[in-house]
C-alpha cells in the first residue's frame, strides 16, 4: 500500500511495484523451474507541499491502483484527454455542423474555467454555473444553451461508455429549457419565391430551387449527386456520402416534383456540355468546383438581404418549402419524413403552428352517424 513521505518539505507518494529481475544480458532471471522471478521497485511520485492537498492525491492514486484491477481506465483522466477522445469520437459518427458545435463548446467551457483538469471537476454545479455563463456573459440564445447542455449530458454518458467513470455525474442534471422558440422566416408567397430564383444566377439559382422543392438542408444540397436521382421512377434521395454525413445519419428518399424534375434535366444536359466539370456533384461552378458550406450560407445570406430580404439566410429555403408543403396538403406526418427528422415531434415544434386549427372547417360538416346502419 502506498503511503506519503516528507522529503524537503515536499510530500511524496511513495510505493512499489514488481519488476521482472534482468540478467546481463538483458533477459528476465528464471528460476529452476522456469519462472521468471520479480523484486519489488520503489515508486516515488511527486506530490503537493500542504499535507492535505497530498492525501487528496495519495487517495485518488490509491482509486486508480483499485480501478486498474478490476479493468476500468484512470478515474482522474485529464481535460485533455477527454476532450480529445470526445471530439475523435464526434467526428467519426457526427456531421460536420455538429462537430464544429463540439469543438465550439470545448472553448467555451475552457473559456469560463481555464483551470479544468480532470473528470472531477465536471458535475452538476459546475455546468449550472456555465449555463448560467454562457447566457450573460455569451449572449447564446436558450436554444444554443440547450444544444450545449444536451451534448454535456452526452459527455458524462460516453464516460460511462468508455469504462473511465461507473456513474454519469450529469445523469440528473436538468438541461435549461427553450422559454422561446426563435420564429423561422420563410417566404410568403410565390412571387417571393420567383425574385429569389429570377434574381439569382449559377450554382445559387440551383441551391435556390432545390431548397425550395425538396427542403434539403444546405450540407445536404451541396453534397448531392446524380446518382441520387433517379429520373426514370421520378425520385431522388439523400444519404450519406464521402466525408458528409446527414444530420440523422440515415438515408431519405422523395418523389422529384415536376419544376425540379424539369431543372435538373436542363441542368444536367448543360453540365454535359462542359469538359471541366469531371464530378457526380450537382452543385457546381462552371471550373468544376464546389462551393463549401460558409462559403455558401455567407453568400447566400448577403444575397437575400440585397434582393430585399433581411435577415433571410439558407435554412429559410428549407422552412419555405415545409410552409408551403403544410399549407397544401396538411400532412406533418409526411412532412417530417420528407424532412428527414427524427420524429414528428420535432416537426410540430417548428412547424405545427402554421396548421392553425386547419380541421375547423373540417368538423363543420363532419357527420359521424353517416357510415352508421339504420335499423
Amino acid at each position: 500500500m502506498a503511503y506519503l513521505y516528507l522529503k524537503n518539505g515536499r510530500y511524496y507518494i511513495r510505493d512499489y511495484k514488481k519488476q521482472p529481475k534482468i540478467d546481463n544480458k538483458g533477459l528476465p532471471v528464471k528460476d529452476a523451474a522456469g519462472n521468471v522471478i520479480y523484486k519489488n521497485v520503489n515508486v516515488w511520485i511527486k506530490s503537493s507541499k500542504d499535507h492535505k492537498l497530498a492525501k487528496i492525491e495519495l487517495g485518488k492514486y490509491e482509486e486508480n491502483k483499485d480501478r486498474g484491477r478490476i479493468g476500468l481506465d484512470k478515474k482522474h483522466t485529464s481535460w485533455q484527454d477527454i476532450k480529445e477522445r470526445y471530439i475523435a469520437y464526434s467526428k467519426a459518427n457526427k456531421a460536420p455542423t455538429s462537430v464544429n458545435l463540439d469543438e465550439q463548446l470545448f472553448r467555451n467551457i475552457e473559456q469560463f474555467y481555464p483551470y479544468m483538469t480532470s473528470v472531477e471537476d465536471l458535475n452538476i454545479s459546475f455546468c449550472e454555473k456555465f449555463f448560467a455563463w454562457l447566457k450573460s456573459s455569451e449572449k447564446n440564445a436558450d436554444a444554443t444553451v440547450k444544444r450545449k447542455g444536451t451534448t454535456l449530458k452526452n459527455i458524462g454518458t460516453k464516460l460511462v461508455d468508455w469504462y473511465i467513470l461507473q456513474i454519469n455525474p450529469l445523469q440528473k442534471l436538468k438541461i435549461p429549457k427553450v422559454t422561446q422558440e426563435k420564429e423561422i422566416l420563410y417566404w410568403r408567397t410565390p412571387s417571393e419565391t420567383q425574385k429569389v430564383i429570377d434574381e439569382s444566377a449559377g450554382v445559387w439559382k440551383d441551391i435556390n430551387i432545390t431548397g425550395f422543392c425538396i427542403g434539403t438542408r444546405i450540407s445536404e444540397c451541396l453534397n448531392m449527386r446524380w446518382s441520387f436521382i433517379d429520373f426514370e421512377n421520378n425520385s431522388y434521395k439523400i444519404e450519406s456520402v464521402g466525408n458528409f454525413r446527414t444530420k440523422s445519419r440515415k438515408f431519405r428518399v422523395g418523389k422529384l416534383p415536376p419544376p425540379y424534375k424539369d431543372h435538373l434535366l436542363k441542368l444536367k444536359a448543360k453540365q454535359a456540355k462542359n469538359p471541366k466539370i469531371k464530378t457526380d456533384k450537382i452543385i457546381v461552378y462552371e471550373d468544376g468546383t464546389s462551393p463549401t458550406m460558409n462559403s455558401a450560407s455567407s453568400y447566400l445570406k448577403k444575397f437575400y438581404n440585397s434582393i430585399g430580404f433581411p435577415g433571410y439566410h439558407s435554412h429559410c429555403l428549407r422552412h419555405t418549402f415545409a410552409a408551403f408543403y403544410l399549407f397544401e396538403y396538411k400532412d406533418i406526418y409526411g412532412l417530417s419524413k420528407l424532412l428527414g427528422h427524427h420524429s414528428v415531434e420535432i416537426t410540430e415544434k417548428y412547424y405545427g403552428h402554421l396548421l392553425g386549427n386547419y380541421f375547423d372547417e373540417s368538423m363543420a360538416v363532419f357527420n359521424p352517424f353517416k357510415y352508421v346502419k339504420k335499423d
